[in-house]
């Protein structure tokens, strides 16, 4: 356990190969994991999916051809054994991808429901670890930051992922100062990344949110545990974890 002024880490557990830390910061608390290959989705983007396989996103990932498909991509009202495309618009023909987190305020079938991982920095969690007790839930603020080049992202948790830490391909694009693409790994952060969640701090209603709103309000929650400069004590705490 490292004692930095008032802020402390300690591994807490380990989930899928991955340390996760506690941060207690007194009334605050966060915890933090890194992630040496961060791979980033394009779950919500009217772009992402197309049956010829065109999509910013691969195919394979969206569980399509296949059974796997539900719950990321969204059945057709009268085919539902089948994804819905979209009929009109710039994305015509593209499937209707899904993410967790949603917009109450349209239907289940608009693409204005989900987060836009072209557009939102959002963080993608396992299903599995959003159920461990003190891990956060959707909504929830989160910061990444590459240790190396120095740049960040703050974002929300907005969908459920496979892998612990995928990135929205804006969140991943913050990072690295490139445009991101899910399927071919363009401008994806390539080195280790490091992971800051504050779990309990999802506003009312979680969604939508505006990008200046995502900003402030994770810049307020930083600042509750020591602000930037916790992220270099962060990275040098954990650097046995590059």
């Amino acid at each position: 356990m490292d004692r930095m002024g008032v802020l402390v880490i300690e591994h807490w557990t380990d989930f899928a190969g991955v340390a996760v830390y506690r941060i207690d910061a007194g009334d605050r608390r966060a915890y933090a994991f890194v992630n040496p290959r961060p791979q980033a989705t394009a779950q919500g983007a009217p772009g992402a999916y197309h049956p010829d396989g065109s999509g910013s996103g691969d195919l394979r990932d969206a569980g399509w051809p296949g059974t796997a498909w539900r719950g990321r991509l969204v059945p057709d009202p009268h085919l539902p054994q089948r994804p819905l495309r979209q009929s009109e618009g710039r994305y015509a023909g593209y499937f209707v991808s899904a993410t967790a987190l949603q917009d109450p305020r349209f239907p289940r079938t608009s693409v204005n429901a989900y987060l836009d991982a072209g557009r939102v920095p959002y963080l993608a969690l396992p299903q599995a670890w959003l159920a461990v007790e003190g891990a956060g839930a959707l909504g929830d603020f989160v910061v990444v930051r590459d240790p190396v080049g120095g740049r960040h992202s703050f974002g929300v948790i907005g969908d459920r992922g496979r892998a612990m830490g995928e990135l929205s391909e804006r969140m991943a694009g913050d990072v690295s100062g490139q445009r991101a693409e899910a399927r071919s790994g363009r401008g994806v952060p390539g080195g280790p990344l490091l992971y800051l969640v504050f779990p309990g701090s999802r506003r009312e209603p979680a969604w939508p949110l505006q990008a200046a709103v995502i900003r402030a309000h994770g810049e307020r929650l930083l600042r509750a545990i020591g602000g930037m400069a916790t992220l270099g004590q962060l990275a040098e705490s954990l650097q046995d974890q590059w």
